[in-house]
């Protein structure tokens, strides 16, 4: 009598490991833009790979289901996420032990990225870190440069969600690098975006609208619809903040359009709420409540917490404005536990702000200042002076490598144009109007390539560029050369109490004061954000603390009382320094941000070199 519990299995047919080849390679295709679709040829791809008992297409088929079950935790599927997720973690927690097993290194290193991701969405950070760092030492050993960059990437967004942005800046400029270096235009737009991100949560407003629209410009030659959703949401909200509701409202519409088609419901509940702040800042308060919670129940459903309790800030923030005090502080209190609980320290300062108004409000002062200090508490983790000297290191030496890259791209366009006014003298007079609009393109170039927007001086790119120059011809000719470092005193307090319009004509007004009063020869920039810097060409260090005092003093007398109620006076603190020996620019920008900081220290509104 037979056993038919040992009988051999039927043999499989001949095609069998080309048709399980043929599966993974198509699943790989599909799984970014329709993953279920993916999953059902990684299924039939895992059942011949243990039918072939190849345990290498079995580590490959669980990775690529695993991935795409992740899609799926993140498209608007309503109850199965969590299925998702859970699903999502056990396929490539079996996939990573598979490829260590079998010393595959490359499997090893994505298997950790695409676990570190799917704990990153559900706002584990902590379990997500270490997969990445796995991943990135995995890939370095390997010489997987682009791989790198990627998750680079990755860390990079995770230390920008819990507040880390010095150290998030490192990781996506490191990654930037990279991808510029392999030119890998789709790693060069996620790192763009991402970089631009952080900037926006600094209140790098210029910076970061800068870098959103590389990462865009990019994007019309290599489309990735995820990627599109997230830059125009944040590139919508800087045009929002800064002014530019119209323009905005083009770009988060039309991100909202991409996130619907894409079915990533984190990018569409980013796109909503984006859309919910932008129409709160257009007086619109219904339309905007109808988005918030429209974005709301998206983070809810897509299982995002950190999103989640940033709409819950935006709806808190609303109806306190709208008088409904009872139903502001719930929100509120919400938003603040998520933030804690994710020890998101840049979201829980904004709430702890929203805490202490409402309190101030319904005049409890003791609550109201405790939610203030604790503003400022946070506020001093994400942003305290030690990192602000490393932000402005990085920013610095980002900077620096492009300074060169876009002089020589704006000396080509200058060379077009020139050509083209040539040709343009060449030909008959009918051709005049072409003439002057090139010689007015022209000039609009040369003002963009040396001005900064807001304030009129020189853009940190020409300062940069004119203060390198300025080093050769002092060391040259043995001419002394001082750089003082000016930054206006308690300016974040002045947009929080005035609002950041008032904040940006105090920095037009002290703008136009070092133009008319610094020498014709000496150079006056915007440094970043409140900070000026002034190049005294051929001027001893006792001269330029003279320049300086009178500077300080000329600020501290502005006029500035008929901006706001609040505002009676502002004032600068300025650090100096000069070398006539050696003077090399990086050095003394060095020396001044150091007696900067020490004027800081002492006291503000003083002159400290």
């Amino acid at each position: 009598m037979n056993d038919l519990s040992s009988a051999p299995p039927p043999p499989l047919p001949t095609d069998a490991r080309t048709q399980l080849a043929q599966h993974l390679a198509r699943a790989g295709s599909l799984r970014s833009r329709f993953p279920a679709e993916a999953l059902a040829l990684c299924e039939q791809a895992e059942v011949l790979a243990r039918a072939l008992d190849s345990q290498g297409d079995l580590a490959r088929a669980l990775l690529r289901a695993g991935q795409c079950l992740s899609a799926l935790a993140v498209a608007p599927a309503g109850g199965t996420r969590q299925q998702h997720q859970q699903a999502a973690h056990e396929r490539l927690g079996q996939a990573m032990e598979l490829f260590v097993g079998l010393e595959d290194r490359h499997g090893e290193a994505e298997a950790a990225n695409s676990l570190g991701n799917l704990h990153a969405t559900c706002g584990a950070h902590a379990q997500a870190l270490p997969l990445y760092h796995r991943s990135l030492a995995v890939r370095r050993d390997l010489g997987d440069r682009i791989g790198e960059a990627g998750v680079l990437n990755n860390i990079g967004l995770l230390l920008r969600d819990t507040a880390q942005f010095a150290d998030a800046l490192a990781c996506l400029f490191a990654s930037l690098e990279l991808a510029e270096d392999l030119n890998d235009e789709r790693a060069t737009a996620h790192a763009l975006a991402s970089i631009g991100t952080v900037l926006a949560e600094l209140g790098e407003t210029g910076r970061a609208t800068e870098f959103h629209l590389r990462a865009l410009a990019v994007l019309e030659q290599w489309p990735d619809p995820a990627l599109e959703a997230s830059a125009r949401t944040g590139l919508g909200r800087l045009l929002a903040r800064t002014g530019h509701p119209e323009e905005a409202l083009s770009h988060l519409e039309r991100a909202l359009a991409v996130a619907h088609r894409s079915g990533r419901i984190d990018d569409l509940a980013s796109a909503l709420h984006a859309l919910g702040q932008a129409h709160q800042g257009l007086a619109q308060p219904q339309r905007a409540e109808w988005l918030l919670h429209e974005a709301l129940a998206a983070a809810r459903r897509g299982g995002q917490p950190l999103a989640e309790a940033e709409v819950l800030l935006s709806l808190g923030e609303l109806r306190g404005r709208q008088g409904d005090s009872s139903d502001a502080r719930p929100l509120l209190l919400q938003a603040l536990a998520g933030a804690e609980r994710l020890q998101a320290d840049h979201l829980a300062g904004r709430v702890h702000r929203a805490l202490s108004r409402w309190h101030e409000q319904q005049r409890e002062f003791e609550p109201a200042l405790r939610h203030h200090q604790a503003f400022h508490d946070c506020l001093q983790r994400v942003q305290g002076q030690a990192v602000q000297r490393r932000l402005r290191t990085l920013l610095s030496g980002s900077e620096l490598k492009v300074v060169h890259r876009d002089a020589e791209h704006q000396r080509r366009r200058g060379d077009a144009l020139a050509e083209a006014l040539d040709i343009a003298r060449a030909s008959d007079r009918h051709k005049d109007e072409l003439v002057r609009a090139l010689r007015h393109q022209a000039e609009l170039l040369r003002q963009l390539a040396r001005e900064d927007g807001l304030t009129g001086v020189a853009n940190r790119r020409w300062l940069d560029s004119m203060l390198m120059r300025e080093r050769e011809r002092a060391r040259r000719h043995g001419h002394p050369l001082a750089v003082a470092m000016i930054d206006l005193d308690h300016f974040k307090s002045i947009n929080d109490r005035c609002s950041h319009h008032v904040g940006d004509e105090v920095l037009r007004r002290i703008g136009r004061l070092l133009l008319q009063t610094c020498r014709q020869g000496d150079l006056v920039g915007r440094y970043g954000g409140e900070e000026f810097l002034v190049v005294l060409v051929e001027t001893p260090l006792a001269a330029a603390r003279g320049v300086c005092e009178k500077l300080r003093r000329l600020v501290a007398a502005m006029d500035v009382e008929g901006l706001h109620p609040t505002l009676n006076r502002v004032t600068v603190s300025i650090g100096v320094a000069g070398d006539a020996a050696d003077p090399v620019a990086e050095d003394l920008v060095q020396a001044a941000d150091r007696e900067l900081y020490r004027a800081k220290r002492e006291g503000r509104n003083r002159v400290c070199g």
